[in-house]
């Protein structure tokens, strides 16, 4: 997949991102891996109007790659599905196991289920296997100004400072880290 061909705002064509899988994915969290991952697709305008700024952000602050899993995929019928609609058993089941992981909660949940709907583009942090942070609002790009919908006020300087934080704590020292996280409780 060619980034900037899916992504027109995405101008750097050694940008940070490399495709995964879901195996890749939840390969992180049972290996204790520490990276980030951004889960969305070119289909989202959502994720459209993010990616440069993601892109910029994470090689200001030394993030050499994100893994980017596009929870959209082709099921057994050959119909494009999104993982997030637990549209089947196994779906449901990787896709709980994923929100588990992340230990994420939100009150809009996947129709049907009790299972909490995880809104794209997200920007996940992991550290050693456990989720150190999620960044996943839904904004739109308008005039190079990055804001809510049916909102005019620029949030792109704070969508930034979010992700800087998020991938500091990413890159932060184990001791620092643990300590960090124990005085925030």
């Amino acid at each position: 997949m060619s980034y900037n061909d899916e992504y027109p705002l995405l101008k750097d064509k050694f940008n940070v991102f490399r495709n995964a899988t879901y195996e890749k994915v939840m390969e992180m969290f049972y290996k204790f891996k520490t990276g980030v991952i951004y889960i969305g697709g070119a289909w989202c305008k959502n994720c459209q109007a993010v990616i440069s700024l993601i892109n910029k952000t994470a090689k200001k602050n030394k993030i050499r790659t994100i893994l980017h899993y596009d929870p959209h995929f082709m099921n057994v019928f050959k119909e494009e599905v999104d993982l997030r609609d637990c549209g089947d058993l196994e779906t449901k089941l990787n896709y709980y196991y994923l929100i588990e992981k992340l230990g994420f909660s939100s009150d809009t949940l996947v129709q049907d289920t009790l299972i909490p709907r995880l809104n794209v583009p997200a920007v996940i942090g992991i550290k050693n296997g456990i989720c150190v942070g999620i960044v996943h609002d839904e904004y739109v790009m308008d005039n190079d100004c990055l804001h809510k919908e049916d909102c005019i006020e620029d949030c792109t300087e704070e969508y930034t400072t979010r992700l800087t934080e998020l991938f500091q704590d990413v890159k932060e020292k184990e001791h620092k880290f643990l300590f960090h996280r124990r005085k925030q409780k």
